[in-house]
């Protein structure tokens, strides 16, 4: 029973937003406005947060290449020593290595992708959507209003 009263209470604000929103279209713009920034601003934070992800990747990658060198090494040492069994250790570790970089790769490609995508869609939108107002739908719109409130006016004048 309180889901109902909460939600009744919700429908009921709602509605008298979006009517005080359509008596005041100014208000509409400057929330319109401040959605956009808004959006903006995240994805101009995950841009920031990408640049830095990808820079720790970058780090981690040279790691593990070191690391990978070292191991490709000493697997080449133990076959040549003929520890067959160290060797064989060696390379499952070395191949368990590997798939972590390319892990890491394609982590690191996925950001690329992520950060074009977003500088693409930021590059796009380097202004607010513009409001309707004075568009040729308001002007229409405001047109079929003054038709009718004429065509209204002229029946009351016919009938008083």
């Amino acid at each position: 029973m309180e889901s109902s009263w909460w939600q009744r209470l919700e429908q009921e604000l709602e509605q008298q937003f979006d009517r005080f929103l359509s008596d005041h279209p100014n208000q509409k713009e400057l929330l319109d406005q401040e959605h956009w920034n808004e959006q903006q601003r995240r994805k101009h934070q995950r841009l920031l947060g990408i640049d830095q992800e990808a820079q720790d990747l970058r780090q981690r990658l040279l790691k593990l290449s070191k690391e990978i060198s070292a191991w490709s090494e000493r697997v080449k040492r133990a076959r040549k020593a003929g520890a067959h069994d160290l060797a064989s250790r060696a390379e499952t570790h070395l191949s368990h290595l590997m798939g972590q970089g390319r892990a890491q790769w394609q982590a690191l490609a996925s950001l690329g992708e992520e950060a074009q995508q977003l500088k693409q869609e930021l590059a796009a939108a380097k202004q607010p959507p513009k409001s309707r107002t004075g568009t040729a739908a308001d002007l229409e719109d405001a047109w079929r209003r003054f038709e009718a409130e004429q065509e209204l006016n002229e029946l009351r004048r016919r009938k008083g």
